[in-house]
């Protein structure tokens, strides 16, 4: 049974709905473009996060600590490139959180914005 479902897994993996054949290579680049970190984010309102990946030497200059940073003054998160992609959309979405409360709190409170 375990080898017959890892057959099916194989073969659907291999073709596409329209019954054309899909190469290893094929896969792997979906599966790397799915674990992309992106350049930039947009929240509601237009503000526009640009998120850039920093290599150890950079990223120390800023904080040796930390493997992301929110700087709400240029609206920028900056992420440790060295770590593993899982590592840095887990360190993207926590910093997105905070991006967020900043757009909440510049836009919400004061009042700019109407729900």
């Amino acid at each position: 049974m375990r080898f017959a479902l890892s057959l099916f897994l194989v073969v659907g993996l291999l073709f596409t709905k329209r019954g054309k054949r899909r190469t290893m290579a094929g896969i792997a680049k979906e599966k790397r473009l799915q674990l992309r970190i992106p350049h930039s984010v947009v929240l509601p309102f237009g503000y526009h996060i640009t998120v850039i990946q920093l290599s150890d030497s950079e990223m120390d200059k800023r904080d040796e600590n930390a493997d992301g940073i929110w700087d709400d003054e240029t609206k920028t998160i900056y992420i440790r490139k060295r770590l593993p992609v899982t590592r840095r959309r887990y360190i993207l979405a926590h910093e997105l959180g905070h991006a967020w409360l900043d757009w909440q709190h510049r836009y919400m409170d004061d009042g700019k914005a109407r729900i």
